[in-house]
């Protein structure tokens, strides 16, 4: 693997580092104030609640639409004993918005009493964090490209300061988890496909999420690894049947039943943010539609019979489409904050990019331009909704998240910009290669070359 140079002096560099280490330190504090309060991991809140009719042989969707109760009394592993109602905290979320393999998986969690299990998780969260940011840097291939030290903290407090990131471990969000699996997916879908597919197979109970995973391999034309994820969430249809008793049928028309009540929440989504010009669902569907074309078709026509003589090439292209489809599956389906964690990747394409900038050929202007779009992104998506809110009133949610949205879309085709440039640039080396074998025998043209190209 090969080291290049750092993008911004290394001075220069370090500052940006200790001022994000220094917000990462106010983000560690405000998750564990937050995690002590009532409202502290609402969101796993969900799953810990679900996994006590799970552990009692019942069906947590059916439960959920019938407002049933866990029996009682309920006795944990640390100790507490519930005997009397709620055992559900406070006004916390309860709908089970993942597929039933997903609830299997964390159910031993409600093996223990709610204050532990949250902490519990939190911890698992951050550890996952760590994890995921060391595999988008470091693990997943950019034609050989690593990121000098300087550059890579930096890219790993901004991913940790991130109001997503924030937000899915304050949260207790399966986000990060799923995250995870998608990057197992993505590094042994070729070597191993069978831990690639138990992986992605996980990955999809949230499949708003994993959308984009299951799409790329489509692409790549891997079925084993599709088949076999397919079989998983299958196997956990089966397995929470025959813990509840429910036929398989009525565990998916419940899934069904859900997927149309969480598309109707608040989010990024692109089709969310046109409901203030209409309540029609149909019509905010329209400039989603558009949008789609607008990338799958130029993709579809620029990748039609393009092969790469080296696996460098390959591997660069891939890392663009990976980007792109997380960008577009996040304004295409339900989604909140939280879940735009995963555009780590759009982080470390652009710096990949820079650390070889022959890999997209921008002239100084366009490459200025990319990183006063790059500057702002921090600033962004950093900076907590609720603290803007008290100088903009009314800017936390509505507009925040249109905000988001509007800022999302342009990434979308800045990504597009750079898969195009990369593409003709590729092309434009081919044909000068293929000259110089007949014309151009001492082979100048080399100079010229991405250097990530000449060490593949």
């Amino acid at each position: 693997m090969k080291r290049d140079r750092n993008i911004f002096p290394v001075k220069f560099a370090l500052i940006l580092c200790i001022l994000a280490a220094l917000y990462a330190v106010s983000v560690v504090i405000y998750l564990y104030v937050e995690e002590g309060k009532p409202l502290g991991g609402r969101d796993f809140h969900q799953f810990w609640y679900a996994g006590h009719f799970v552990l009692q042989g019942t069906d947590p969707y059916a439960a959920y639409f019938g407002k049933e109760l866990p029996r009682l009394p309920i006795h944990y592993l640390d100790g507490v004993t519930v005997t009397q109602y709620p055992v559900a905290q406070g006004e916390l979320a309860i709908i089970p918005s993942n597929t039933p393999m997903m609830l299997l998986l964390l159910s031993p969690f409600s093996l223990f009493s709610w204050n532990v299990a949250k902490w519990l998780f939190l911890f698992i969260n951050v550890i996952l964090m760590l994890i995921t940011g060391w595999f988008v840097l470091r693990r997943v291939p950019f034609g050989g490209v690593q990121l000098g030290r300087v550059d890579e903290l930096l890219i790993f407090l901004v991913y940790f300061d991130l109001s997503a990131t924030r937000i899915a471990i304050e949260n207790g969000q399966t986000t990060l988890l799923v995250f995870l699996l998608m990057l197992i997916t993505i590094l042994y879908a070729d070597r191993l496909w069978p831990v690639a597919g138990l992986a992605l197979g996980i990955a999809l109970s949230k499949y708003s999420l994993a959308l984009p995973i299951f799409l790329f391999l489509l692409y790549k034309k891997n079925f084993k690894v599709l088949l076999s994820a397919i079989a998983i969430q299958l196997l956990g249809v089966l397995g929470l049947a025959a813990i509840s008793g429910n036929p398989p049928v009525t565990l998916v028309m419940e899934n069904y039943r859900l997927f149309f009540q969480l598309f109707d929440q608040p989010g990024v989504h692109l089709a969310r943010q046109f409901e203030i010009f209409t309540d029609n669902h149909l019509l905010t569907q329209i400039p989603v539609l558009i949008m789609t074309l607008l990338i799958f078709v130029p993709l579809f026509l620029w990748l039609r019979d393009r092969k790469f003589k080296t696996k460098a090439e390959q591997e660069v292209l891939d890392f663009h489409l990976i980007t792109i489809l997380f960008l577009w599956t996040i304004l295409v389906a339900y989604h909140r904050l939280y879940d735009t964690l995963i555009l780590l990747f759009f982080f470390v394409l652009v710096f990949k990019g820079f650390a070889y900038p022959n890999v997209w050929n921008l002239n100084k202007r366009e490459q200025v331009l990319l990183l006063l779009f790059m500057a702002w992104i921090p600033p962004i998506l950093i900076l907590p909704a609720r603290i803007v809110n008290k100088l903009i009133p009314d800017y936390y949610g509505t507009i925040s998240d249109a905000w988001t949205s509007i800022f999302f879309l342009v990434m979308l085709f800045v990504s597009m910009f750079l898969v195009r440039r990369f593409l003709q640039h590729a092309e434009t080396e081919t044909l000068l290669e293929r000259a110089g074998s007949h014309e151009l025998p001492d082979d100048s043209h080399r100079k010229t070359r991405p250097r990530w190209v000449n060490n593949s």
